[in-house]
């Protein structure tokens, strides 16, 4: 297993070393409806993978939570995604290599309507026969296309965000999006307006089953009921897992925003629910079960009273959260204009789970994080895959 080096991250070390002893000793707690469940993580992580020495090419980063898949044969599948899609292979988690070809990307479309840019794929959901539909977030950036937006300092980011469905065999992982008349899951209430900072559904967890359905929990720039941003619930049958998916919004099931409908279809307007109090106030992603304590569990990174780390809540139900809590003092990179170490996007993964998409977890498990390495200059694409050790205390 690769680790940390003094020579290659000196200043990430030192970083570490000064918090070492507090981490070893900081305890995440939160309180449920039967005990409070705590944890305690490493101080110390494993280089999944060093930018420095493996990438492919300049372009070659982790880009969003770390999702794992287990084939048939017992092989280990992770993604990180970027908008150009690889993964990383190995017969175990702990001889994971990055395969350069680029398996899946969109074809950065000028045309919104057609919801494919650029797409992250985030949620990993077997079909069964070999098969594997992904969801991703995709991205419509008006400033990338000449003539749409208008680039400039205090000028609207023009982001244009969706969910939208993919299918692959889990030999190849090649993912294709679905035809335009299954591919979104989500969009926005509103059709694309270049004068709007951004609108729609940008991020999305891991896909969980319990039950009759599916779950993830998805993020949204302007549909969340109270204040627009926030964490979303959505859930499909088994039976429909390509085109069944529903939103929580006042308590029921319904569907998400569509605002460009296929086969003359009306537009679909809709809020959701937000998920948690005003203290879940990051992208939520990665969704877990907690076997020992029955209880779902999530991960986000964000600041709460000026405090950076990667938090963390439970639920019973998938609906009601408990207070944020402190899983790691990992410090993101939002709310920061310094250089320095910073930690994002991260997913929690139980190596010895017995679910194909590692949807539970025991009283130990992995925290994967992405680093980023901006010691010196906040635009450098260096970044690194890690993964610290959590155990329920």
């Amino acid at each position: 297993m690769r680790t940390l080096t003094i020579s290659r991250r000196k200043s990430a070390v030192l970083k570490l070393v000064t918090w070492s002893a507090a981490l070893m000793a900081m305890i995440g707690t939160v309180a449920t409806a039967k005990e409070p469940v705590t944890f305690a993580v490493s101080p110390q992580p494993e280089v999944v993978y060093d930018y420095q020495t493996q990438r492919c090419d300049w372009r070659s980063i982790p880009d969003s939570p770390a999702r794992a898949y287990r084939r048939a044969d017992g092989s280990i599948v992770l993604i990180a995604a970027h908008f150009r899609n690889r993964i990383f292979e190995g017969s175990s988690f702990d001889d994971l290599q990055p395969r350069c070809s680029v398996l899946s990307q969109g074809k950065e479309s000028a045309d919104p309507m057609e919801y494919d840019d650029r797409f992250w794929v985030q949620s990993l959901i077997p079909l069964g026969n070999g098969r594997l539909l992904a969801l991703a977030s995709q991205e419509y950036s008006g400033l990338r296309h000449d003539g749409v937006c208008r680039k400039g300092v205090n000028k609207p980011e023009c982001w244009y965000l969706a969910l939208v469905g993919l299918e692959a065999n889990d030999n190849d992982f090649s993912f294709e999006l679905l035809p335009r008349s299954e591919r979104l899951i989500a969009g926005s209430n509103k059709p694309f307006d270049p004068s709007v900072n951004a609108a729609g559904f940008l991020t999305l967890t891991n896909t969980v089953f319990d039950g009759d359905y599916a779950y993830f929990i998805a993020w949204t720039e302007d549909a969340a009921e109270p204040g627009g941003r926030g964490n979303c619930l959505f859930r499909a049958p088994r039976s429909d897992l390509r085109t069944g998916w529903r939103m929580l919004s006042r308590g029921e099931f319904v569907s998400p925003p569509n605002p460009y409908p296929v086969r003359g279809k009306p537009p679909v307007q809709a809020k959701c629910d937000r998920l948690g109090g005003p203290d879940m106030l990051g992208k939520v992603r990665s969704l877990v079960w907690l076997e020992t304590k029955h209880t779902w569990l999530v991960v986000w990174s964000t600041r709460v009273n000026n405090i950076g780390g990667i938090y963390y809540s439970t639920s019973h139900d998938l609906r009601n959260w408990s207070p944020a809590a402190l899983l790691s003092p990992l410090e993101p990179p939002w709310g920061s204009d310094g250089s320095g170490t910073f930690y994002d996007y991260p997913s929690i993964i139980d190596h010895d789970s017995e679910s194909p998409i590692f949807q539970s977890v025991g009283d130990s498990f992995h925290l994967y994080v992405t680093r980023l390495n901006w010691e010196q200059d906040r635009k450098r694409m260096d970044r690194d895959l890690v993964r610290f050790k959590v155990t329920l205390d």
